[in-house]
């Protein structure tokens, strides 16, 4: 059994290891988009045997970035991609497994990691091999089953708001049409920033226009934008990724000054049957920002079911993480807050800035 980690340099390698097919978010193509865009280094840990292989994604942040922190120069934490943690490819065995896992740990131990959180994929592809203390239920997310026929779409998954948005958004004169040029990608950079405005979102939610290109240019069998206009101007927008199996409602967003045309709904149905058409088994929604909020009920109108997102949170460096916390208050001047569910929590501003925590850093 052997170990290797591959960069974003090493592309023939990370793909032959993980193939976008199998995992889009695992693929070089995104590590390559988000290292880009973050500076975060992205690398691929592979154990591999003669019939199988364990492969987990993720990126390295450095601890030195955070304005408390300058001593811990050596210092780092891991983040992995959406959806992914280490997945299982091929035959594996319970001796890869204990590979993967002594392997993994010292690899952290040499690195100086301090804590790694990851977003796992609700198919449970890392059981066994993360420790099961340090996996916590999240929240449930919203699935559409792409199996089914478009008459049991409307009978069977859509419910009556959303086969009645459909409708209306249809009546109006909505047309949804996929974003193939650098214009159509403006657009939707243009529809997506406006919305993050409206929510008055975390700067770290905002992105350059260079940023979605990326996803042109990396993943063009992955990736595809959906735009919805209406007489001539495009009202609302989704970028959604997809390997194999799955489709992934990424990120989007709509003009609100349009939003009785439920131009929305158009586009995640056009997204439906692209997927159908595309053999794809089921069309991954995700949740919303809080437990059943507006945007959880949006998506739920579209599909009963559901699956628990899990994500680790797991601390290398106790003594150290600690002494992160404790630079943390001193910096800020206030204690971190008791029921933060914020990972690593010295990457928390203090809840009095903009009212909730947020990742600092860059």
């Amino acid at each position: 059994m052997q170990a290797r980690v591959y960069t974003v340099d090493d592309q023939e390698a990370w793909e032959a290891a993980a193939p976008a097919h199998v995992s889009v978010f695992g693929s070089v193509g995104y590590a390559r988009v988000v290292q880009k865009h973050t500076g975060y280094p992205a690398r691929l840990f592979v154990v591999s045997s003669d019939e199988g292989r364990i492969v987990h994604p993720f990126f390295l942040r450095p601890v030195s970035n955070l304005p408390f922190a300058a001593r811990y120069a050596s210092y780092r934490d891991t983040l992995t991609p959406e959806y992914t943690g280490p997945m299982e490819l091929g035959a594996t065995t319970p001796d890869l497994r204990y590979a993967f896992v002594q392997y993994w740990n010292q690899y952290c131990e040499d690195e100086r990691i301090v804590a790694e959180f990851a977003h796992l994929h609700p198919a449970h592809r890392h059981t066994g091999l993360l420790c099961a203390n340090d996996v916590h239920y999240n929240r449930d997310i919203v699935v559409v089953d792409l199996t089914l026929s478009d008459s049991d779409f409307w009978s069977r998954s859509f419910n009556d708001t959303c086969r009645s948005s459909i409708r209306r958004a249809h009546r109006e004169g909505v047309r949804v049409f996929e974003g193939r040029t650098a214009a159509d990608v403006r657009e939707f950079h243009r529809i997506y920033t406006m919305t993050m405005e409206r929510h008055n979102a975390n700067a770290r939610y905002f992105f350059p226009f260079e940023y979605f290109w990326s996803y042109c240019e990396e993943l063009p069998e992955n990736a595809f934008f959906l735009l919805a206009e209406h007489q001539n101007r495009v009202i609302a927008a989704k970028l959604y990724l997809y390997d194999n199996d799955e489709m992934y409602d990424f990120l989007g967003g709509m003009d609100i000054n349009y939003q009785n045309l439920r131009a929305s709904h158009a586009v995640i149905y056009a997204a439906i049957q692209w997927g159908q058409r595309q053999g794809k088994r089921r069309l991954i929604l995700g949740g919303g920002h809080r437990p059943n909020d507006g945007v959880y009920q949006f998506k739920a109108s579209f599909s009963p079911l559901r699956v628990p997102f899990s994500i680790y949170r797991h601390i290398s460096r106790p003594a150290l993480y600690a002494d992160l916390c404790q630079a943390w208050t001193e910096y800020y001047g206030c204690a971190l807050p008791h029921d933060a569910d914020y990972f690593p929590a010295y990457r928390m501003l203090p809840p009095r800035d903009e009212g909730r925590a947020r990742e600092v850093g860059g």
